[in-house]
């Protein structure tokens, strides 16, 4: 799953290359995506950090990142680190209905970037 992930992250940094390079895409968009993927990575870190000593110590429970968060960084473009992240971390791997959404996030986002990429090439070629 790791490798899909960094597979896919590589296909996405080559799009917005290709995007700034031929199509005049804003550097933001590119620093925007790569910002939002190590936030994500980030997020994942700290509530498997939070889980953890959660279960360590009892007495100072922590409150933890909401999956409603994850899934919000996953469909906004997060979800390539998110991944990546999951495996490393082994965070949420197991939890079959936090994945079935998380997964349903990241096609949904797939299928956003292509329809307005789409839409972005048809009226300005």
């Amino acid at each position: 799953m790791m490798i899909f992930a960094l597979i896919m992250l590589v296909i996405w940094l080559v799009f917005l290359m290709i995007g700034y390079g031929f199509y005049a895409l804003s550097p933001w968009v590119i620093s925007l995506f790569i910002g939002i993927n190590l936030l994500s990575f980030i997020i994942t870190w700290y509530d498997k950090r939070i889980a953890t000593q959660n279960q360590t110590s009892a007495q100072t429970q922590r409150n933890r990142i909401s999956e409603k968060t994850l899934y919000l960084y996953a469909l906004i473009g997060g979800w390539p680190a998110a991944i990546i992240a999951q495996q490393y971390f082994r965070h949420k791997t197991q939890k079959n209905a936090f994945k079935y959404r998380f997964w349903l996030s990241i096609v949904i986002n797939i299928m956003l970037t292509l329809g307005i990429s789409y839409l972005y090439l048809l009226y300005t070629l």
